[in-house]
C-alpha cells in the first residue's frame, strides 16, 4: 500500500464530524517523516488513536526527587503517604533502558571552596512510561536560583497531574491526535497556575504525548512546547528531526541567550506565550523520542561548537572587481538553515558512533548518556580556563594587570567550544512494552535435520567438532559479551580511541543492557561526576578530569612527575555533584 499523507485539517471541519473511513477505518495510511504543528490543536490532522493501556513499567524524575519536591512542600505527611499517589504515580524513581532522564551541570566548580556555578541546578524532566504508551516532560528555569528551580518543578508538577488525570483517574482517553494536543495545551496553563501558586519564577517547558494510533502499528507523537526546550524523533529509517521546529525561526539567526518563552509571571501574572507551538509526527517501533533544554541542543550548533562561523550579510557598498582579493575564512559561514540541518546531522553522528562501537542499537538511557557525554566533552575546555587555580591566588594587582588578566580570560573563553549551562534530556523507545517478548528462532526444515544427522553420525566431523559449539544449541549466557563490554574493549583498541566523540573505557556513562529491572541499573552519580584535579605548576593550563575520551598516560613519564607533585604537597581537589536521581 502507498504511503499517503491525510489532509490538514481546516475551518470547515469540526470535532462533530466523522472522520473518513478510508483514512481511519482499516485502510489506516502509513505515515512517513511527517511534522504538522500550529500555534494550536486545530492546526494538526485529525487522526484517529488506539486504545490506552494504564499499566507502568517505569516512572522516573529528577534531579533530586524531581517534580516529587512540589508533593512533598504542600502536602502533609501521615502514615499513608507512601501509598498516596503523586501527579498519577506512587514512585517517581523507577527508571528503565526504554525510559530514561538525565540532569547535569556543565559549569565550573570553584578550586578551592569546591562550590559549583549556577548551583542549584534549575532543569527538571520526568517521564511515565505504560505499556503502549508514555508521557515526557522537560522545563528549564529561566536564569539561576532557587525560584528558577521551584518554577521548573512546579510545572511538571502541575503539568503530569493533569494530563494524568485526564488519561486514567478520569478515563477521559483521547481519540483523535486533536484531542491529545488540546490536553497537553491544557496542562501548560495547569502549569503556570501551580508556579503562580507557590511563588515560582520563570520556565520553559515541553510536553509530550506518544500515542497508539488506531488500526495502525504507528504511534502519533504530540507535542506543545513553549520557550527554547525542545521534542526530537531519532528514527531507524529517516535519523533524527526535531518535532518543535515550528516553535523558533530556523531561516533566522537567533540569540542563544532569549529563550523566546516562558510560563510563570511574566508580565504581571501573565506568561509569554509567543513561541508556544503543537506539533504531530509519527514513529515507529524502536524509534526513540526524547526532549531536551538548551544546554543539550545548542551544544550542537556548529557556531557554538567553533566549526563554523554565521553567515554574514553582504553589504551592498563594497564593490569587489576582478583584482579584488576574495577574503579566506579558516572557517566555514553557515546560513541559520544549514546550521539547524548540521545540528540534527551531529547528533545523529554521536549515535551513530555508539551503535557502530557497540553493534546494537541505542536504547534511551544509552541515547541521554552519549548525548551527555557529548557535551560533557565538549565544553571541558572552557570549564578549564575557570577553574585554574591561578586565578584564585591572593596576591596585590594593579587595574592595570587586573584588566590585562580579564582580557584573557575573555580572550580564552570566546575560543573554547561549546556553551556552559544545565544540561537536561529525557528519553523514551516506542513500542510496546510491560511482558516479556517470545525469543525468535530459526526455523530449520526437513533437509536442515538430515543434513546435520549425516555430519553428527560422521565419525570425520565429530573429531574436527570437538570443543567446538553446535549451532543449535547457543554458547552459555556467560561467556557471552555484552554490548557495552564489546564497546568499551573495541574501543581501546581502536586507533580511533581518543577521538573526542568515541567513548573509551573510562566514559563515566557506561548503562547495560543486562539490568532487565529499573532497580538493577548499574549507574551512580559519583561515576558521572567524579572528576579529581591537580594543580599544575603553569597558570595557563591546569590539569582538570582527564577527557573520557583521551588516550591514557605512559607509565614511564608519569612516575617521575607523581613524585615530584607529593614532594611538593600540592592540594587535590575533586569535582563533584551529588544529585541522587540524575542518573
Amino acid at each position: 500500500m502507498d504511503s499517503l499523507v491525510p489532509p490538514l485539517a481546516t475551518a470547515e471541519d469540526s470535532d462533530d464530524t466523522e472522520p473518513d473511513p478510508e483514512i481511519f477505518g482499516k485502510t489506516c495510511k502509513k505515515f512517513r517523516d511527517e511534522i504538522y504543528e500550529g500555534p494550536s490543536p486545530e492546526d494538526v490532522p485529525h487522526i484517529s488513536l488506539g486504545p490506552f493501556e494504564e499499566e507502568i513499567f517505569a516512572s522516573y524524575s529528577g534531579p533530586d526527587c524531581g517534580l516529587h519536591l512540589v508533593h512533598d512542600s504542600s502536602s502533609e505527611q501521615n502514615d499513608n503517604e507512601a501509598d498516596t499517589e503523586v501527579a498519577g504515580c506512587k514512585s517517581w524513581s523507577t527508571k528503565d533502558q526504554k525510559a530514561y532522564g538525565i540532569c547535569i551541570s556543565l559549569y565550573d566548580q570553584h578550586p578551592i571552596n569546591g562550590k559549583m556555578s549556577g548551583d542549584p541546578i534549575a532543569d527538571a524532566f520526568a517521564v511515565v512510561a505504560r505499556k503502549n504508551n508514555a508521557v515526557l516532560l522537560i522545563a528549564d528555569g529561566v536564569n539561576w536560583g532557587e525560584k528558577s528551580k521551584l518554577a521548573a518543578r512546579c510545572a511538571l508538577y502541575g503539568c503530569m497531574k493533569h494530563i494524568q488525570n485526564q488519561l486514567f483517574a478520569e478515563s477521559n482517553h483521547p481519540l483523535t491526535t486533536q484531542e491529545a494536543l488540546k490536553i497537553l495545551r491544557k496542562s501548560i496553563d495547569e502549569a503556570h497556575s501551580m508556579i503562580l501558586e507557590k511563588n515560582g519564577g520563570l520556565t520553559t517547558l515541553c510536553a509530550c504525548m506518544v500515542c497508539p494510533v488506531a488500526n495502525s502499528e504507528q504511534y502519533a507523537v504530540c507535542s506543545v512546547n513553549v520557550g527554547d526546550s525542545y521534542a526530537f524523533i531519532f528514527s531507524r529509517h529517516y535519523g533524527i528531526r526535531e518535532l518543535t521546529v515550528g516553535s523558533h525561526d530556523v531561516s533566522s539567526e537567533r540569540d542563544i541567550r532569549d529563550a523566546q518563552g516562558a510560563i510563570g509571571p511574566v508580565i504581571g501574572n501573565e506568561p509569554e506565550l509567543n513561541n508556544l507551538t503543537c506539533a504531530v509526527s509519527f514513529a515507529n517501533k524502536g524509534d526513540v523520542v526524547f526532549l531536551t533544554t538548551d544546554g543539550i541542543s545548542d551544544n550542537f550548533d556548529p557556531v557554538v561548537t567553533k566549526v563554523a562561523l554565521p553567515r554574514r550579510n553582504s553589504d551592498p557598498n563594497l564593490s569587489l572587481t576582478r583584482d579584488t582579493p576574495l577574503p579566506v575564512y579558516a572557517k566555514p559561514e553557515m546560513s541559520p538553515q544549514e546550521r539547524h540541518v548540521y545540528s540534527m546531522k551531529e547528533m545523529e553522528r554521536i549515535v551513530h558512533e555508539y551503535e557502530l562501537m557497540t553493534e546494537e542499537d541505542c536504547s534511551a538511557q544509552e541515547i541521554c548518556g552519549a548525548m551527555v557525554q557529548h557535551v560533557l566533552t565538549l565544553t571541558d575546555a572552557k570549564r578549564k580556563v575557570l577553574e585554574n587555580p591561578a586565578l584564585y591566588a591572593r596576591k596585590k594587582m594593579s587595574s592595570t594587570e587586573r584588566k590585562r588578566r580579564d582580557s584573557e580570560i575573555v580572550e580564552k573563553m570566546s575560543k573554547a567550544p561549546g556553551k556552559l549551562d544545565h544540561a537536561s534530556l529525557v528519553a523514551y523507545e516506542v513500542g510496546i512494552y510491560g511482558q516479556e517478548e517470545p525469543e525468535e528462532t530459526e526455523e530449520t526444515t526437513d533437509n536442515d535435520v538430515n543434513v546435520q544427522e549425516k555430519e553428527n553420525n560422521n565419525p570425520e566431523t565429530e573429531s574436527s567438532n570437538k570443543g567446538m559449539l553446535s549451532p543449535q544449541s547457543p554458547p552459555d549466557s556467560k561467556h557471552r559479551k555484552s554490548p557495552m563490554k564489546l564497546f568499551f574493549s573495541k574501543s581501546r583498541h581502536s586507533s580511533t580511541g581518543s577521538s573526542p566523540t568515541t567513548p573509551t573505557k573510562s566514559s563515566p556513562f557506561k548503562p547495560s543492557r543486562q539490568a532487565k529491572t529499573p532497580t538493577s541499573l548499574p549507574v551512580t552519580p559519583k561515576k558521572y561526576f567524579k572528576k579529581s584535579h591537580s594543580l599544575s605548576g603553569s597558570p595557563t593550563s591546569p590539569i582538570t578530569p582527564d577527557s573520557p575520551f583521551s588516550p591514557p598516560h605512559k607509565s614511564g613519564t608519569s612516575s617521575t612527575g607523581s613524585k615530584r607533585r607529593s614532594k611538593r604537597n600540592l592540594k587535590v581537589y575533586k569535582r563533584t555533584v551529588s544529585y541522587e536521581s540524575n542518573v
